[in-house]
């Protein structure tokens, strides 16, 4: 299957934005200095595969979207600020062409090393840089009339809810016409509910900090598990005993499954930390708006867990209430207190105590629940969607889970990055090989 890019233009917002600087709040200051990708597929429509059509569509509705959200439109400035209004304003906008056919080809059985092909740039988790643009796009056309639509962004500038949030907004506007027009507007909050700290240091900022621990050079590969309703339902029920109050999420006991698979597989002596990213907006109090613009994420972990207390026992229970306990800590108190001042330094330096040296670590992201399968841009809702894949060459990473709905809305995708050995035995686990769909058709 090969993608070849047919055009290249910028697509501007349609009313000029005066020229200013974006400035970055804390949170996203602190943020991991990489670019993400979220790519959304759909299928064509039977009665047409007009795919010129649908991207005059999508370049019209991005133009007049980048209007409320343009920052996206912007250049990166500094490691504190997107410039935008300027000459340079806009967003990359690329056509491709994939010889192929979506559903019956690439749908059926993913080859995961593909999705690199449909992002604008080979961007193998490279660190933004001043002069960079703050997003890209790419829209891929098959031959068969369906797309694979890529959003690239610069972590700073949006987290995965701020950039649902945008392209809600882009398929908003394109299904929009005349006095119907819909328009979703961001709220650009974030600095005044948390300040930047112009002198912070590099080695003080959470996630870099976090990366710089823990990350290594290795050729790291990317696996897909898919865990269907009635499995996390039987998770749940492992899960739980009689007196328990509190039942576990389908969040808590994906992760926690994930995480029992990973240690029986390390063959190891040193202690195991779990982090997994916590969404700020609903701890606050009063909870923020989903519109809430930016990053608004914090990184939580668990206790170190030592090999020799998992010896001979299910330790499954033990594991899901230990993640309960670490998201559960991040609450509004914990909020109230990183916007107070020198608050950010007193977690900071919890975290950091908690981020032990040697320790084999694996860090989870939830995607679930934002909303993605509901984008429409007037044809359909997305198939499937995808999001981070490692590339096909060494490179400095760490070991990285992210969490995404099923299409249905009762299951969960986990796309897990390991080292490539690691890997290989991760997927021998036999919890996983009797009980998990491994890379199945992707519109299960």
């Amino acid at each position: 299957m090969e993608v070849e890019i047919i055009s290249k233009e910028k697509v501007k917002p349609s009313s000029p934005t005066p020229p200013q600087i974006y400035k970055f709040s804390l949170l996203d200051q602190i943020s991991l200095p990489r670019f993400y990708p979220v790519v959304l597929y759909f299928l064509p429509e039977p009665d047409s595969n007009n795919s010129s059509r649908k991207i005059h569509i999508l370049k019209e509705s991005l133009s007049s979207n980048l209007t409320r959200f343009y920052p996206l439109a912007g250049i990166i400035n500094d490691d504190l600020s997107v410039k935008c209004g300027d000459e340079d304003e806009g967003i990359p906008f690329f056509v491709a062409k994939v010889r192929g056919h979506l559903e019956a080809g690439f749908l059926s059985q993913p080859d995961l090393r593909m999705i690199t092909k449909f992002l604008p740039i080979d961007y193998a988790f490279r660190t933004p840089s001043p002069g960079d643009h703050a997003s890209m796009i790419q829209v891929n056309c098959f031959e068969c009339g369906g797309l694979a639509i890529c959003v690239l962004v610069a972590h700073a500038v949006a987290d995965v809810m701020s950039l649902t949030t945008f392209i809600r907004g882009w398929a908003a506007a394109a299904r929009s016409t005349g006095d119907e027009a819909e328009f979703i507007c961001p709220k650009f909050i974030g600095h005044d509910l948390f300040p930047s700290i112009d002198a912070m240091k590099s080695e003080s900022k959470l996630y870099s900090y976090y990366f710089t621990k823990f990350a290594r050079l290795g050729k790291f590969v990317t696996r897909r598990y898919v865990f269907d309703a009635s499995l996390i339902a039987k998770l749940k029920e492992r899960a739980t005993s009689s007196d328990d109050h509190a039942k576990p999420t389908s969040i808590e006991v994906v992760t926690a499954f994930i995480w029992k698979c990973y240690m029986d597989k390390c063959n190891t002596e040193e202690p195991f930390l779990l982090t997994h990213q916590v969404n700020l907006r609903t701890r606050a109090d009063p909870a923020l708006p989903e519109e809430t613009f930016g990053n608004f994420i914090w990184l939580t972990a668990t206790k170190c867990i030592s090999p020799t207390t998992l010896t001979g026992t299910d330790h499954f229970k033990d594991l899901v209430s230990e993640v309960d306990r670490a998201i559960r800590k991040i609450d509004s108190k914990f909020v109230q207190v990183l916007q107070n001042n020198d608050g950010y330094y007193e977690h900071f330096e919890e975290a950091r105590k908690g981020f032990r040296k040697g320790a084999n670590q694996l860090s989870f992201t939830s995607w679930c629940k934002f909303g993605l399968y509901d984008i429409d841009f007037g044809w359909g809702k997305p198939i499937w969607l995808s999001s981070y894949v490692s590339s096909n060459s060494e490179s400095v990473f760490a070991g990285f889970v992210i969490l995404n709905d099923t299409r249905s809305g009762d299951g969960i995708e986990a796309w897990v990055i390991l080292d490539e050995k690691l890997a290989a035995a991760f997927e021998e686990s036999e919890d996983l090989q009797n009980h998990v769909l491994i890379n199945p058709r992707a519109t299960c």
